[in-house]
């Protein structure tokens, strides 16, 4: 482990360090960051985005939700997916009562600008992936050069 006063020689000590060099230094930059990364990281679906000569595909992966419960939007060259899981628990029986509620949105903005024809989108959501296919515009595919003086 490190000393805590900082040590003017920067080479490293020959004892290996269990924790790794600068796990000490790396706990204080942020020491919240490793506590309420899965908050956040909660919130945002991954997302892979990939294109062929035909089409954008965009994959999110959204588990636990259905159909109606995420909206896609297309907003000024932005592929929007939005959704939001609610659930409700109660369970009576006899000596105990029981009841549970949990509530959970997100929001993931897709750039995508004006290369795709958002008109002929498709969506489809199976086994908790949202799948996308945005057809290219024509222009999409051209390569202007543009001389400089």
């Amino acid at each position: 482990m490190k000393s805590l006063i900082p040590w003017k020689n920067k080479q490293e000590s020959a004892a290996p360090v269990v924790w790794g060099d600068d796990w000490f230094d790396r706990v204080w930059e942020n020491p919240f960051k490793n506590a309420l990364s899965p908050l956040f990281s909660s919130r945002l679906p991954t997302v892979d985005v990939s294109e062929d000569k035909n089409e954008v595909t965009v994959r999110a992966e959204v588990p636990g939700m259905n159909e109606k419960e995420i909206d896609l939007t297309w907003h000024e060259g932005v592929l929007r997916i939005r959704g939001e899981k609610r659930s409700e628990r109660e369970e009576k029986k006899k000596g105990h009562y029981y009841s549970e509620c949990s509530y959970g949105s997100f929001s993931r903005d897709i750039p995508l600008g004006n290369t795709v024809d958002w008109k002929g989108a498709k969506a489809k959501y199976k086994n908790g992936v949202l799948t996308v296919k945005l057809p290219k515009t024509e222009s999409s595919g051209k390569t202007i050069e543009i001389k400089v003086d």
